[in-house]
């Protein structure tokens, strides 16, 4: 908070309030967008019943994970986990909309929060794709908003207390989804 406003949050808290709200909900709604666009890039050409099948597919669930999870839907080769595309393409926006904050003004978390919710949007595209319902307002989404602790727990801690998801294998999610990030520009000539 800049200098000038400490100590006046009773004056501003309402914006700022608003400011924050409206952010997340931006947030929210561009990873939305992200995970319909690569579902009806992926999905294009598909009859629909060709279309159909796709779905039911990658929606299955096995052990608590679903094929599109894993590049190839290859669930063996699980060191791979959510590094196919379909995740690292949403999950990437995170990255493009974070990608103009100042590296020392970043939290040093991993972005728990961010791949959940790429996750549970992909799963919402793919309900909506399949029942031909429009998207609408992802951030207001109940369904997804229901979702969103169910899938937090993939990243939480085994019953022995080790991490579910290792800081190498974090990496490797990470640099799957950079991958997609558009490189910054300067506009200084």
């Amino acid at each position: 908070m800049p200098n000038e406003m400490k100590g006046q949050y009773l004056e501003f808290g309402g914006a700022i309030s608003e400011m924050a709200t409206d952010s997340l909900k931006c947030w929210c709604n561009s990873i939305g967008e992200a995970a319909i666009t690569i579902i009806d890039q992926i999905l294009d050409g598909k009859n629909g019943e060709e279309r159909k099948t796709f779905i039911k597919g990658q929606t299955k669930r096995e052990n608590g994970m679903r094929p599109y999870y894993y590049p190839d839907n290859n669930a063996e080769r699980s060191e791979n986990i959510f590094q196919s595309r379909i995740v690292s393409k949403t999950f990437s926006t995170h990255f493009e909309i974070i990608k103009y904050i100042p590296d020392d003004s970043r939290s040093e978390a991993l972005p728990k929060a961010a791949l959940v919710l790429s996750i549970v949007a992909i799963d919402r595209a793919f309900f909506l794709s399949q029942n031909g319902i429009p998207p609408g307002d992802f951030s207001s989404d109940q369904k997804a908003k229901d979702l969103g602790p169910q899938t937090h727990r993939l990243f939480g801690k085994t019953p022995d207390g080790r991490d579910r998801i290792s800081t190498q294998t974090w990496s490797e999610i990470i640099a799957a989804a950079k991958a997609h990030v558009k490189p910054q520009t300067n506009s200084i000539n």
